[in-house]
Order: C-alpha cells, then sequence, then structure tokens
C-alpha cells in the first residue's frame, strides 16, 4: 500500500487549525467555515485525506493511521507545534489515531466517534464495497442525500448535489480502498479519557444516533464536552453553518 504527498489548502496566519474531512468529501466542505478562523488568527490547513479530492492512494485497504501518517508528515513539514485538529466524521477517526502519534492542544470530534464498528455495521460496509464495484453513482445517490436530516434534504438539494458530483470523481478502488479502513478500526476509548477531546453532534444525525452516543459514552472515565446542533443531521457546516461556526468560535476563540 502507498500514499502519494497530501493536497493541502492552506490559509491565514497564527496557530495551526487542521481540519480533516469525512468519508466522500474533500477540502472543500470547510470553504463556510475556515474563513472566520483565519481572521481570528489562525493558520488554517484542509488536507484532502488518501483516496479523496486530490490525494490518491494505491493500495486495498487505507486504514485510519494511514491517514494519519499523512497528517503527521504535514506536522512534520510545516514545523506545526500542538495543533487543533477539527476532524468531521472519518476525519474524526483519523484524529483519534493522530493523537496516539502527535501531541495536540485540542481535537474536535465533528459528528464523529470513538468506537468501532459492530458487526453489523461492518457488514454494511462490505456491502458498500460490492455496490460501488457495480455502481458508484448508484451508492453516492443513495448514500450521500441519506447523511442530511430528513427535514434537511430538499432544502440542501444543491449541497448534496455538489457533493455527489465531486465525489463521482473518486477513483472506485479508492473508496472500496478506504471504506475497508473505516471497517477495519479499531475503538479509542483510550484517546477520550483527557481534557483535549470536544464532540460536536447533530440532534437528528441518521449515522450517529444520539441514544447511542450517551451509550457509548458512559462507558468513558472522563466525559468530554459534548455541544449538540439543533435540527440537524451528519452535516453540520451544511445544514447549520452558522451555529456550528459559533459553537466552534465559542471553544476555539478566548
Amino acid at each position: 500500500m502507498s500514499s502519494k504527498p497530501l493536497f493541502v489548502k492552506q490559509s491565514g496566519t497564527g496557530p495551526a487549525l487542521i481540519f480533516l474531512h469525512g468519508f466522500l468529501e474533500d477540502h472543500t466542505i470547510w470553504y463556510s467555515v475556515f474563513p472566520t478562523f483565519v481572521n481570528a488568527g489562525f493558520t488554517c490547513y484542509m488536507p484532502d485525506l488518501p483516496c479523496h479530492g486530490n490525494s490518491r492512494f494505491e493500495g486495498e485497504k487505507c486504514s485510519m493511521q494511514e491517514m494519519a501518517w499523512g497528517i503527521q508528515d504535514l506536522i512534520i513539514r510545516e514545523k506545526i507545534h500542538h495543533p487543533i485538529i477539527i476532524g468531521h466524521s472519518m476525519g474524526g477517526y483519523v484524529g483519534l489515531a493522530l493523537k496516539k502519534m502527535s501531541p495536540l492542544k485540542k481535537l474536535i470530534l465533528l459528528h464523529s466517534n470513538f468506537w468501532a464498528d459492530s458487526e453489523e455495521k461492518k457488514k454494511d460496509r462490505d456491502r458498500v464495497c460490492e455496490v460501488v464495484e457495480k455502481s458508484r453513482r448508484l451508492f453516492l445517490n443513495e448514500a450521500i442525500p441519506n447523511l442530511f436530516a430528513p427535514q434537511n434534504r430538499e432544502f440542501r438539494r444543491e449541497h448534496i448535489d455538489r457533493l455527489i458530483e465531486r465525489a463521482d470523481k473518486i477513483p472506485v478502488s479508492e473508496i472500496i480502498a478506504a471504506t475497508r479502513g473505516l471497517r477495519d478500526r479499531h475503538g479509542a476509548y483510550d484517546q477520550m479519557n483527557d481534557n483535549e477531546v470536544i464532540m460536536i453532534q447533530g440532534d437528528n444525525d441518521p449515522v450517529i444516533p444520539v441514544s447511542l452516543l450517551d451509550q457509548e459514552l458512559e462507558k468513558l472515565r472522563i466525559k468530554p464536552s459534548v455541544f449538540t446542533l439543533a435540527n440537524c443531521g451528519h452535516m453540520g457546516f451544511i445544514e447549520q453553518p452558522e451555529n456550528l461556526i459559533q459553537v466552534l468560535k465559542d471553544v476555539l476563540i478566548e
């Protein structure tokens, strides 16, 4: 397996804030968010993770660890000390893997979690691989709208269509490699027991139901701060961008 240097968009000066996108996304998902933090005095880094956007990958499985190595290379190359990581969904899993390797000032899990896939979810990932191999577009047309709260899907149709068009450019082999990486990742409960992790969730997230999150939080010795976005599914930067930015400002700007 091998990955090439990551594509990274960089803007601003000041402390480092690294935005990590989710599965089937790329750095452009942050365009509604990052200018606020450039203006607040941060250097914002927005990489395309392996298998996504302009960052290519060769291999049958791209693990979260593999993706984290790419971010660690960025940290070393840019001489970044104790960055803040904001990881959406899969990007949060990458952030948790990175936390084991590199000291972070803060890790914000945005519509993300810290437990491994259940056996049922792993079977779903295998089915994704089968469907994508037959018809990438069929999978995208079904999967991406289902990330949104039902009441937001029609209202955000233009954004959904744009996400589908961009994801349709990802090679089939790389969607499958990333899916396998998601399937085989381990839980990261040990990375949650400090004050560095903050969670931001949607109250109507179809991927991470509130009831499941509450159940898993009970297993932690130290519980992170959890902020909830109202009327929001799994895509807060599109469904509730203003509310998301306000929460991030409250957390990051002293």
